[in-house]
């Protein structure tokens, strides 16, 4: 059954069309990536869907369409924790338990004369608290929590002290929780670690609703999605198959318009060779020819189609401004802790030049706390970091704290 459909949608600023003839459908519990080059549409085309953007074109939506988008503010409310912004989503449920407990306060101090009707509101009420879910949604709430990486010392949080990411990760679950039937996930592994990203897939792929991802991690969509929706050059086009799948297709697509379009061409110039042969013999029968090969060509023409080029790559190099030593960066020891709360210890590195190190580790566990122990930001509790000869370290913070908001972004 399809539940939302579009039809030759599209939307300009000006003279600048972002995209045009947007047409497709999608049906209940299907999984479709949506990608393309950044600034391409893919986030202006969720806006148009929920009715945030207008633009050309209709966009349908069947009664039965409930829709879950990650709004862009989250409440900065200081009395308002993690828990509780993700436990709103169910206020109806909450509601419904409180109205069952007010029953049931009420036939311990009712007269025997209103009992029969207390206890029928009562079953009535306890019927439909258990059949919307009223059993578990506190379980699911600290499920959907624990998941997307969160901790229960988290819980209690207050939302206005949290990072950006954990803000983003408490609407991720509020999402996941909302009863929508069709998800609009604009980069939804972002700021999540690796076994969030594995709780999220294993979610979505057991999910009855369909889901709308807009996401870069190809990984992630090979395993949740099954369709995808490509705008690329202002235009729009539909594949079936995972994100893999659309990037075969999309090759022997570009493979087979470039061999047509050689061909074509090839075919035109041999027919021009022709034309002009027989210009120059200058008869009646050869201008007749002529004028025949020229309808030819205009045929050819008409029908020949130039392939699109593919989004422009960048080329670059970068390389040390001068070589450091052989031994790069050493550590002995190192420990960190915050209060009762130990990150780490006894950390040992010996990094050589040229080595390409990952630090894996879940959210909280210390990861950026050590960057900064190693880059002499920060104090270790114990232990010692040893730069070697000629290290100039270059740190990119998650929290972009170092940029100028004053700069463009060229001078910058």
């Amino acid at each position: 059954m399809i539940i939302l459909s579009a039809s030759q949608v599209g939307l300009s600023f000006g003279e600048r069309t972002l995209f045009s003839s947007v047409s497709f459908d999608v049906q209940e519990g299907e999984k479709i990536g949506l990608v393309g080059v950044n600034g391409c549409g893919k986030t202006t085309l969720f806006k148009l869907i929920t009715g945030e953007a207008k633009g050309d074109g209709q966009i349908q939506r069947t009664k039965s369409l409930v829709l879950g988008y990650v709004e862009q503010h989250v409440s900065n409310d200081d009395a308002t924790t993690a828990y509780e912004q993700v436990l709103s989503v169910f206020a109806p449920l909450m509601a419904l338990e409180a109205d069952l407990l007010s029953v049931e306060a009420d036939l311990r101090t009712a007269p025997e004369t209103a009992l029969a009707a207390l206890t029928v509101k009562q079953h009535a009420l306890q019927e439909r608290f258990e059949n919307e879910g009223g059993l578990t949604y506190r379980s699911r709430t600290r499920a959907a929590l624990l998941g997307l990486g969160f901790d229960e010392a988290m819980f209690d949080r207050p939302v206005a002290k949290l990072s950006g990411g954990e803000k983003s990760k408490v609407l991720l679950a509020r999402m996941l929780l909302s009863g929508a039937n069709l998800l609009l996930l604009d980069e939804p592994t972002n700021h999540l670690d690796i076994a969030g990203v594995e709780w999220l897939e294993n979610y979505l792929n057991a999910y009855p609703g369909a889901v709308i991802a807009i996401s870069h991690d190809r990984y992630f969509l090979d395993k949740v999605t099954k369709r995808t929706f490509e705008i690329e050059n202002k235009k729009f086009k539909a594949y079936q198959g995972n994100y893999s799948t659309y990037l075969e297709k999309k090759d022997r697509e570009r493979d087979i318009d470039q061999h047509h379009y050689d061909t074509t061409t090839r075919e035109i110039k041999r027919i021009e060779g022709i034309v002009a042969q027989q210009r120059q013999w200058n008869r009646e029968r050869n201008i007749r020819t002529a004028e025949s090969k020229l309808k030819q060509i205009a045929r050819l023409e008409r029908d020949l189609v130039k392939p699109e080029k593919g989004p422009d790559a960048i080329a670059f190099h970068f390389k040390a401004r001068n070589p450091s030593g052989q031994d790069v960066l050493m550590a002995e020891g190192l420990a960190k802790s915050f209060g009762d709360r130990t990150l780490f210890r006894n950390v040992d590195l010996h990094i050589r030049a040229g080595e390409r190190v990952f630090l894996l580790g879940a959210n909280g566990c210390g990861k950026t706390t050590l960057l900064k122990i190693l880059l002499g930001r920060l104090a270790p509790e114990k232990g010692s970091v040893f730069l070697g000869t000629g290290v100039q370290p270059g740190y990119y913070d998650q929290t972009l704290a170092a940029l100028h908001p004053e700069k463009n972004v060229i001078d910058e």
